[in-house]
């Protein structure tokens, strides 16, 4: 949540107030550490009720406004907003005690993010690999704490989680602002400048708000383009039905032929922004684990493709295509000249996912600039896509940027900075919608 709100309030808003971060950040690990050591006596059950209540309001607003969406966005909000109230209903008791329950919710939750890291630092050897690999055993080892009652009661595991949750957020917080406080004042790109380490635009080159959206008029909308890995696959016939994997990773074929998908960034105004290796990679079912590795034996000459048009005449139109009105030109080009100095191509650290995600993250920083700062950071807080969106971000760097975890990634990022309608128009739309339906069936 940090990290984007340092990207959508640009870097100058956040390094005025570092100190305040800090200290959020020191008091955030305090009530952590505080829960962890007093968990017998009520602090840990005020804490649960408070985490519950959020939950459950977030779960039933995500319903109510999903019920106003289309086909698949409302299954998926639908979706979403019940599993928050039903594990709202797991951290509050009700209506009956279910702390058993609870404790192998969060165990299977920590078993499963402890294999994937391990698995994906284990196959991809991404430069970070070992630290991930060890944060993957000890999810392992939380897991097997938290289905026994050592070193709590199972009675108190929601109350365990929630206190290394907040040591976790609180540490966060203070090497953010730690590393603001090493930002100078103006910087730009500021997202780029502390997580990749490097310097894509000078500090007093961002233009007045004024000529930023005058740019962005002249340039037009930007639209994020994604061919999804099932949509390579010619003919569900010959496509192996694997759920997650052909969703997140690629889809394959009883031929043996493996697919990846592809992102791509356009702009009305002829930016395009597309990756491909320059000779097509023979990636196969046999040699499939060898191309995951991303290490310099698997870097390969790149290419940049000219424009969609071309693109989609030579494939395919692109499966979904997320559309960005508001988005900072200026810095989306900075980045992408200095980005595009170096054309190697890397199938998992250095593809057509990494180049769009990072130049989205350019084209939105500073879009709240001049917003309320506290008052939009509140709502940022509450807002579920933001952890949709941090979700998809410490998926792909435990493992790798893909088209699947891009389209996840851009999407949120969509619906967090144009929302479509404040929660009074969907409760009217939802009502109306209801009405509808009962005059149809009457």
């Amino acid at each position: 949540m940090f990290r984007l709100a340092l990207i959508l309030f640009g870097g100058d808003a956040l390094v005025r107030r570092w100190k305040i971060f800090m200290a959020a950040g020191v008091l955030t690990a305090l009530l952590g550490i505080l829960l962890l050591v007093d968990l017998v006596d009520g602090v840990a059950d005020v804490a649960t009720w408070v985490l519950g209540a959020v939950l459950l309001a977030q779960g039933l607003v995500e319903l109510v406004v999903g019920a106003t969406h289309a086909r698949e966005r409302r299954r998926f909000e639908m979706l979403r907003g019940a599993a928050m109230v039903v594990f709202a209903c797991l951290v509050l008791d009700f209506p009956w005690d279910n702390s058993i329950a609870a404790g192998i919710l969060f165990g299977a939750a920590f078993t499963f993010n402890g294999l994937i890291r391990i698995a994906s630092s284990w196959l991809i050897r991404y430069p970070s690999w070992r630290k991930s690999n060890l944060i993957g055993w000890a999810y392992l080892v939380m897991a097997l704490l938290l289905l026994t009652n050592w070193p709590v009661p199972s009675s108190m595991n929601v109350s365990l989680c929630t206190g290394l949750a907040l040591v976790a957020g609180g540490h966060i917080l203070m090497r953010g602002a730690w590393r603001l406080r090493r930002l100078p004042r103006g910087s730009r790109l500021a997202a780029v400048e502390l997580y990749q380490g490097t310097r894509v635009l000078p500090p007093d080159a961002a233009p007045p708000s004024a000529e930023v959206l005058a740019a962005n008029a002249a340039a037009g909308h930007m639209v994020v383009h994604v061919w999804t890995a099932v949509d390579a696959v010619d003919g569900d016939q010959d496509r192996i039905r694997l759920p997650l994997i052909e969703r997140y990773i690629a889809s394959m074929t009883k031929k043996g032929r493996v697919s990846t998908g592809h992102v791509a960034l356009e702009c009305e105004d002829g930016l395009y922004i597309s990756h491909h290796p320059r000779v097509r990679l023979a990636i196969t079912q046999a040699n499939l684990v060898d191309h995951l590795r991303a290490t310099s034996g698997n870097d390969h000459p790149g290419v940049w493709l000219p424009s969609y048009a071309e693109e989609a005449a030579a494939t395919r139109p692109s499966t979904h295509k997320i559309l960005f009105r508001a988005y900072n030109r200026a810095y989306l080009q900075a980045f992408w000249d200095a980005y595009r100095q170096d054309d190697t191509y890397n199938l998992t650290s250095r593809n057509c996912s990494v180049v769009v995600t990072q130049a989205v993250d350019a084209a939105m920083e500073g879009v709240f600039a001049d917003k309320p700062f506290w008052r939009t950071l509140l709502r940022l807080a509450l807002h579920p896509d933001v952890w949709m969106a941090g979700g998809a971000r410490v998926r792909a760097e435990a493992m790798a940027w893909t088209p699947g975890l891009a389209l996840d990634y851009v999407s949120a990022i969509r619906r967090i900075t144009h929302p479509r309608h404040d929660l009074k128009v969907h409760l009217s739309r939802w009502w109306k919608t209801r009405k509808a339906r009962r005059l149809r069936v009457d």
